[in-house]
């Protein structure tokens, strides 16, 4: 007796993944649901995270619904003992609320806590302690080290690892909803005239590692934080230069042609392909041919990220000290705006723009030179190869008349001006060093004497007395 075909493939079906099958049936449409007001983005486009996975992950802990709940349990507690410190710590500051308090809190946000997430999420029991748990971690440390007692004897971890961990805080694949934060510290029920409110708490923090704009920029409501990363970026960018969202243009960076785009509709993800519109923004030289230009390189003043102006010649840049965390920071930020375009470009327009400048150990050289860059991480060479892969496969969005497209222009027609290249190489061939100055001007006195001596010799043969 034969067997039946359908009966053979009816076995296989039966013992293959029913979830994959499931998933093929519907159009693997579960896997592409789409947020709009999502703020929180755990997963990262491939060919971002594909070009420097390490700097997306954390070297401390795991934050947010990033980790199980199994790592809790003692076959795993030895990993993450600081985790339950910290959460210990938390509850003996006010022993009236308990851990299941907590856990009820986050339960009655939990509908906001799902439209947070980017990527469709099941905000069970097991997700509510994530995300108390990360909540505990995140405040214990603001609040011990507001205190000036995060020491070992409180966390080995935290104290040993502090210049890692605050990085960690920042990580886009590690954010916690900025009102579950605000939540359980208003629960912990401090003496205000000792702690003060959780934006400036957070800010406090972070303005011992960063150059944080904590007074220039105007506050931010607590109720329109996103998380803390979204903090953070509000108040390293220029304080003159808030985020629009309108008349937005986009483009593919390539160092050497740019595609231009219209902004993506606002339900889309940045990373969905839109619609195209073909304009143009020009290529930026590298700082040794701005150079050769006549333009002159300038420490900017004022902090800010993207506050870069160029004008009557001089190029002002602002201030940047290099370390084994800038690339992180630099690429979070960035994959931040790449998610969430409304916070501005500003990020995105500095990493192009340093990859533009920067191409060979000689543009590192005339920077280093000009105090704009403070390098204490590695070789030059290291430093070139780290702008360089900075801007890959990033999609500028931002204002089509806005601080890059505009640059771009101004820097080019400079360059293109033959004056100021003729009066560059007069420059640099005859006044490069004051030996040669010296020279130049007792030439000219030469010549003029000589000149002079003629003149009276002529004048006095044509003109005797």
């Amino acid at each position: 007796m034969e067997k039946d075909p359908d009966d053979e493939l009816a076995k296989e079906i039966q013992g293959f993944d029913k979830e994959l099958i499931s998933l093929v049936k519907s159009g693997f449409k579960p896997l592409f649901v789409r947020n709009p007001h999502a703020t929180i983005y755990q997963v990262i486009p491939r060919n971002i995270f594909d070009a420097k996975p390490r700097v997306f992950l954390p070297r401390s802990v795991w934050l947010g619904l990033n980790w199980s709940t199994d790592s809790i349990y003692p076959k795993e507690a030895i990993d993450n003992l600081h985790i339950s410190a910290h959460m210990h710590s938390i509850l003996s500051r006010n022993p009236n609320i308990s851990f299941e308090d907590y856990i009820r809190a986050m339960n009655a946000m939990r509908e906001e806590i799902k439209a947070c997430h980017f990527n469709v999420v099941t905000v069970d029991l097991p997700n509510l302690i994530s995300v108390v748990l990360s909540c505990c971690h995140i405040l214990d440390v603001l609040i011990l080290f507001h205190e000036g007692r995060l020491t070992p004897q409180v966390d080995q971890i935290c104290s040993s690892g502090i210049q890692t961990l605050w990085v960690d805080f920042l990580l886009v694949k590690n954010q916690v909803p900025f009102f579950a934060l605000q939540r359980i510290y208003d629960m912990l029920i401090l003496d205000k005239s000792q702690y003060p409110p959780l934006v400036n708490l957070c800010l406090g923090f972070f303005e011992h590692f960063l150059d944080v704009n904590y007074k220039q920029t105007p506050p931010l409501d607590s109720k329109s934080i996103y998380h803390l990363l979204h903090l953070v970026h509000y108040h390293l960018v220029p304080s003159n230069n808030p985020p629009k969202t309108r008349g937005l243009i986009g483009f593919l960076f390539d160092k050497t042609k740019s595609l231009t785009f219209s902004r993506p509709p606002p339900q889309l993800p940045i990373f969905v392909s839109p619609p195209v519109e073909h304009l143009t923004m020009e290529t930026i030289p590298s700082a040794r041919r701005l150079q050769e230009a006549g333009i002159r390189f300038r420490k900017k003043k004022t902090p800010g990220f993207s506050n870069i102006t160029f004008r009557r010649g001089v190029l002002e840049i602002p201030f940047l000290r290099l370390d084994s965390n800038t690339e992180t920071l630099l690429r979070n930020f960035t994959a931040w705006e790449q998610f969430h375009f409304t916070v501005g470009a500003y990020f995105t327009s500095y990493a192009i723009f340093m990859d533009y400048i920067i191409n060979a150990v000689e543009d590192v050289q005339i920077l280093n030179r000009e105090g704009i860059l403070e390098q204490t991480l590695g070789s030059e060479e290291q430093v070139a190869s780290l702008f360089n892969g900075l801007s890959s496969n990033l999609v500028y969005i931002g204002e089509k008349d806005g601080f890059l497209p505009h640059l771009s222009k101004e820097l080019n027609r400079y360059c293109r001006n033959r004056f100021n290249l003729w009066r560059a190489k007069l420059m640099v061939d005859y006044f490069s060093s004051p030996w040669a100055t010296i020279s130049i001007i007792a030439a000219i006195f030469l010549l003029l004497m000589t000149a002079t001596q003629t003149f009276f010799s002529t004048y006095s043969y044509y003109r005797p007395h």
